[in-house]
């Protein structure tokens, strides 16, 4: 055989064993997923076919910061903790009655895998720190978005970041409104989970993490378990309390109240109806009382869009988190709800301050807000919210005040008389926009006779803004001659709350001085004033 021909036999022998050993390696590949982290070959999003059953699907963001890189067999590993995910929000939504529920995501399931959406950054890591780098993220996921207006399919974005150490991490980390964000690294694999080793207790950590983060995107505040529930082998550590710290190696779970905020999710449902329509409630009545060990509640909802869920959340108010609100969940029964609370399953109590959230859940995915006030003295409950019988303010009237918003302020509000007109969604604020007034504010109010009242009850506007901390009441027969009946500290709450009087006080004037506000600025705003 000539030099030629021997080179051309050599070149093909060499050229038929690269294709049998290619073919040797992608059969490993597919018979054995577990080993994709040893394989250099990048898997191409034309190898999947995604589909889902439902309209809306959660979109999975890989952001890449510039001179960055996706790790090592990220598609493989991120699809398998999310499914595992999907499956175990499925689990506790069943738990609770709300059937075979979860975030629905485009998947092809024969391959096991996920959609997930990389895009490149405009800018290197440090451009995207913890603060404010969540908010660069989305401006440029937005800006794809709507060049690629197919790929976004629902309101709900995880969003994921790359890095090398997540212990040593300064990228997005949290939930901001219907985004969040978690990282990526290398060894997030659920195949680390449970155990005591250093990937284990890492993995819990950041894959809990990353559900947990999932939950504040899909609309869920902070919670924490009851009492009962750390010895619950069902239950466990509330995912949206301190969850992350125990997914996948010791019970972990949704609360009801969770439960039934994604009932009404987005994402959670198949149909194709309008979600986040802007629906809102308000609290028709309320009566709460203390008898036998249980917080007992009762009330009436008036909303423009159906509640099918009211959310009960006790959060002790010595701390500025949320984190160890206690919860408790219930259907309505047309516009009434009732709920009765075992003060046992709170872990605080002594002389504890207390804020209760009631979250009113819209059947279109909104969700009302109204926060109530009460305290714990030496372990008992002091109820300080519920309907009290008002005296009757027909015949009063503002006497005087130290300022007013004159140009009528937002939606043409801002006036003293509003404090008067039973509208919650008006209120009097301190002069803003043509003038610069401080504290201390003041109003007068004549009751046009003389009353007896045994309290005073307070509304602050329903978004809280310009919220009055710490006020004065002073009472008067002549409007000349003033008694002070003390000083009081007002709840940043956006319920109506009251102030009970040591004794029947008579008077026909009274004036409140307000000394200070919650947000330390000069500006005051209060929504109504009553007595009882």
């Amino acid at each position: 055989m000539d030099l030629l021909k021997k080179k051309s036999f050599l070149n093909s022998i060499i050229i038929l064993f690269i294709l049998l050993s290619g073919c040797s390696k992608s059969t490993d590949m597919a018979t054995n997923n577990s080993e994709n982290e040893e394989n250099n070959e990048e898997e191409t999003e034309e190898t999947f076919n995604y589909t889902s059953e439902a309209a809306y699907n959660l979109n999975i963001v890989y952001f890449i910061p510039k001179g960055g890189s996706k790790r090592k067999d990220a598609h493989r590993r991120l699809s398998e903790i999310l499914i595992q995910g999907q499956d175990f929000y499925k689990q506790h939504m069943m738990r609770y009655g709300f059937g075979e529920k979860t975030f629905h995501m485009l998947k092809d399931a024969e391959k096991n895998r996920v959609k997930i959406i990389f895009i490149d950054g405009k800018y290197s890591a440090s451009n995207y720190p913890y603060e404010g780098g969540g908010g660069k993220m989305i401006e440029e996921i937005e800006a794809y978005f709507s060049t690629h207006p197919t790929e976004k399919t629902s309101e709900h974005v995880l969003v994921l970041s790359p890095v090398s150490d997540p212990t040593n991490s300064d990228a997005p980390y949290y939930g901001l409104g219907k985004w969040c964000f978690a990282t990526d690294y290398d060894d997030m694999d659920i195949k680390h989970l449970g155990g005591s080793s250093t990937l284990s207790t890492r993995g819990t950590t950041y894959i809990g993490g990353l559900l947990h983060e999932l939950g504040h995107g899909l609309n869920l505040p902070h919670n924490k378990e009851k009492v009962s529930d750390i010895s619950n082998t069902n239950k466990g550590t509330a995912l949206m309390g301190a969850g992350n710290y125990t997914y996948g190696n010791t019970p972990t779970f949704l609360t009801e109240a969770s439960c039934a905020i994604l009932n009404n999710n987005q994402i959670f449902n198949t149909n194709n109806d309008h979600f986040y329509t802007g629906a809102s409630a308000r609290i028709e009545t309320i009566q709460a009382t203390y008898i036998n060990g249980n917080l007992n509640i009762t009330g009436a909802i008036n909303s423009d869009t159906p509640v099918n869920y009211v959310g009960f959340y006790n959060d002790p108010a010595d701390d500025n988190a949320d984190y160890d609100a206690v919860t408790w969940a219930t259907p309505t029964h047309g516009n009434d709800f009732s709920i009765s609370m075992p003060i046992n399953e709170l872990h605080k109590k002594g002389d504890t301050e207390y804020v209760l959230r009631l979250r009113l859940n819209h059947t279109s995915g909104d969700i009302t807000n109204v926060s109530y006030a009460y305290k714990f003295k030496n372990d008992i409950p002091i109820i300080e919210f519920g309907d009290q019988d008002y005296l009757d303010r027909s015949n009063w009237t503002i006497n005087s005040y130290s300022s007013q918003e004159d140009g009528g302020g937002e939606n043409n509000t801002g006036f003293a008389t509003h404090l008067l007109d039973d509208n919650p969604e008006t209120y009097w604020h301190s002069c803003w926009s043509n003038c610069s007034t401080n504290y201390p504010h003041h109003i007068i109010i004549d009751t046009g006779e003389t009353i007896s009242a045994k309290g005073f009850s307070f509304l602050q506007r329903s978004n809280l803004s310009r919220a009055i901390k710490d006020i004065e009441i002073l009472v008067s027969t002549d409007n000349q001659n003033w008694n002070s009946l003390g000083s009081f500290a007002l709840k940043e709450i956006n319920s109506i709350h009251h102030i009970n009087l040591d004794n029947t006080t008579s008077f026909r004037y009274f004036k409140i001085v307000a000394n200070s506000a919650f947000d330390g600025q000069q500006f005051a705003s209060l929504a109504e004033i009553k007595c009882f």
